[in-house]
C-alpha cells in the first residue's frame, strides 16, 4: 500500500507510510464519536486489508483485547470480511487473532 500511495504522489516509502498512520489512522483514533473498541475493530479491519503490515495488525489485535474485545468478537471481525468479499483480508484477521493467541497476549 505505502508503495502504491508512494508512486501515486511521487513520496518516498517514509513518507507515504507516515501519510497512512497519520490521515487514516490517527484520523480513526482522534474521532471522539467512537468508543475504544469500535477504533479498534475499525483499524483491525483496515490492517486486515493491507499486506505486509502483519507486526501492526497483531500489535492491534492485542490492544483490541486490552480494551475489551473477545477472541470471539474479534473472528467475528474477520468472517465479516469474508462476507463482504474480502477473502484475503479476512485471512490475515484470522492469521494476526491466532499468532497473539499463541504467543499470549
Amino acid at each position: 500500500m505505502q508503495d502504491k500511495l508512494a508512486r501515486l504522489f511521487n513520496l518516498e516509502r517514509d513518507e507515504a507510510d507516515e501519510y497512512l498512520k497519520s490521515h487514516l489512522f490517527g484520523d480513526i483514533f482522534a474521532r471522539d464519536d467512537l468508543d475504544w473498541q469500535s477504533r479498534q475493530l475499525a483499524t483491525g479491519a483496515a490492517l486486515s486489508a493491507l499486506q505486509g503490515v502483519e507486526p501492526q495488525s497483531q500489535a492491534h489485535i492485542r490492544n483490541s483485547m486490552n480494551v475489551g474485545l473477545t477472541a470471539l468478537q474479534l473472528r467475528e471481525l474477520a468472517d465479516v470480511l469474508a462476507q463482504r468479499g474480502q477473502p484475503e483480508a479476512a485471512r490475515r484477521a484470522h492469521a494476526a487473532l491466532a499468532h497473539v493467541q499463541e504467543i499470549g497476549r
